[in-house]
């Protein structure tokens, strides 16, 4: 009896207590990044380094996320939840006490496997409580950290660095991870595994992880390699590559096993979601990587008012969520996501040509706009990934997606900080040096948005229209 009045007794009091666990982990990524500047400057670190505090934190949730999704099914959620809290708890403590690049690096690794742990199980320990019923009302409640974070972390993280100091964006997430842990450990119900599906494939972590991790250390070598001055970018490029074919040819001949199926990539509109959500790294995440660097740096403004300005891009996030979604439903993805690559250009284009006389106002309605073609960018992506996907492989579509959209950030960022790197060299970073730099990176950044035009016309369109068609 006394257990029973501990454990919530709704599904919206369930969905409350994990969504007070996500809080601290949402809103890290987007308070570090603006940061990142003043890190950069106080360890004495350069780009190419301090891209690995991003990096690195995207890269362990990418990896993460497979073997978080493995263990859902065969051990007890809530265990898993609090064990993923406690990862998170110990890199926030290593990232906050690190007075070296590397030790936060560390930290920035152990942060991601909790957050990789936390986030994906957050929605299915919420969708197994609620079920079908209500549904609708609690994953609006799953998305609001999701919605607030693009809006609060950069104004909280700016006026955290501001008034104290950049070690205090993680010694911040300490209090707040331990009251959210002790309130899940004595409030939160068990939730039994199905021990049901596939066990845990350790060759498809090693294909999968060491192939995408070998990938992103040789784009951060790329540019010592176009200088001549290394070759080192190219054996882990080709050792991403080996690995890669290693895994489809162990995938061909252990279906059962793998961790994603091949299956999977012969449905054409999965196969451009997948794309899309690995572009989605260069367009979305790398972006937010570049513009605070390009805010403090060549605007001038200190670590708050930057924050306050990227403000305006979660507004515009905030507004186009609830109108995508509708709009996908309605229309499909591809006319969906065509006219916010659109969008995305017009946000994302006058950047190559602002300078730091530009007007105060243009910058902000620019930042509004690019906020309003990110919801469109991804969203619509993710819930196209799942049309026409057998029941059967639904769990690893989730996993493969998941794991793509991160592992894309992952690059998405290495590859900015790469074309900022190459373009600065061994000169001084005068303010026009670095202008020159964020204006190559944000040009790589619209032949990425032209690009994807490309899978775009892989992605189900009108699919209303054709079920009703269908019918009749």
């Amino acid at each position: 009896m006394i257990k029973e009045e501990k454990k919530p007794k709704s599904t919206i009091g369930i969905t409350l207590l994990l969504v007070l666990g996500a809080i601290a982990p949402m809103l890290d990524s987007t308070m570090t990044n603006v940061a990142v500047n003043t890190i950069m400057k106080d360890l004495g670190a350069d780009v190419g380094s301090i891209q690995w505090v991003s990096t690195a934190f995207i890269l362990a949730l990418g990896i993460i996320v497979p073997i978080a999704g493995w263990a859902m099914e065969w051990f007890d959620g809530k265990k898993i939840y609090i064990v993923g809290l406690l990862f998170f708890l110990i890199g926030s403590i290593v990232a906050a006490m690190s007075s070296s690049i590397y030790v936060l690096i560390i930290g920035r690794v152990l942060q991601g496997i909790g957050s990789g742990i936390i986030i994906p199980l957050l929605t299915t320990l919420i969708v197994r409580s609620a079920g079908a019923e209500n549904l609708g009302r609690v994953m609006s409640i799953v998305s609001i950290p999701a919605v607030l974070a693009p809006i609060l972390g950069p104004t909280f993280g700016g006026f955290i660095v501001n008034s104290l100091d950049w070690h205090w964006i993680f010694y911040i997430n300490i209090p707040i991870v331990i009251f959210s842990g002790l309130v899940i450990i004595f409030a939160l119900p068990s939730f039994k595994p199905n021990k049901k599906g596939k066990g845990l494939d350790i060759p498809s972590i090693i294909f999968l992880g060491g192939s995408f991790t070998s990938f992103i250390l040789g784009i951060s070598k790329v540019s010592e390699l176009v200088a001549g001055i290394s070759k080192e970018a190219i054996l882990p490029l080709v050792l991403s590559v080996l690995l890669m074919i290693a895994y489809v040819i162990y995938a061909s001949l252990k279906p059962n096993l793998a961790l994603v199926s091949l299956k999977l990539f012969k449905i054409k509109n999965f196969t451009a979601s997948t794309i899309l959500l690995v572009m989605s790294g260069l367009t979305v995440n790398g972006v937010m990587f570049l513009l605070p660097l390009y805010l403090q740096n060549i605007r001038g403004l200190s670590v708050e008012w930057s924050g306050i300005y990227l403000i305006s891009q979660g507004v515009g996030l905030l507004v186009s969520r609830s109108l995508v979604g509708k709009m996908t439903d309605k229309l499909g993805a591809r006319i969906v996501v065509q006219v916010s690559a659109f969008i995305g250009l017009i946000g994302t284009v006058p950047f190559i040509v602002f300078t730091a006389a530009t007007s105060n106002v243009l910058i902000l309605l620019v930042l509004f706009i690019r906020g309003i073609a990110q919801g469109g960018l991804t969203i619509p992506v993710m819930t196209d990934s799942y049309i026409n996907v057998p029941k059967d492989l639904i769990s690893e579509a989730t996993t493969a997606t998941r794991m793509l959209q991160n592992i894309g950030g992952a690059i998405g960022t290495a590859i900015l900080a790469v074309v900022i790197e190459h373009t600065m060299g061994s000169a001084l970073p005068t303010k026009a040096l670095l202008l020159t730099s964020y204006h190559y990176a944000f040009i790589v950044t619209v032949i990425s948005l032209v690009l994807v035009l490309l899978p775009v016309f892989f992605l189900t369109n009108s699919r209303k229209k054709e079920a009703l068609r269908k019918a009749s």
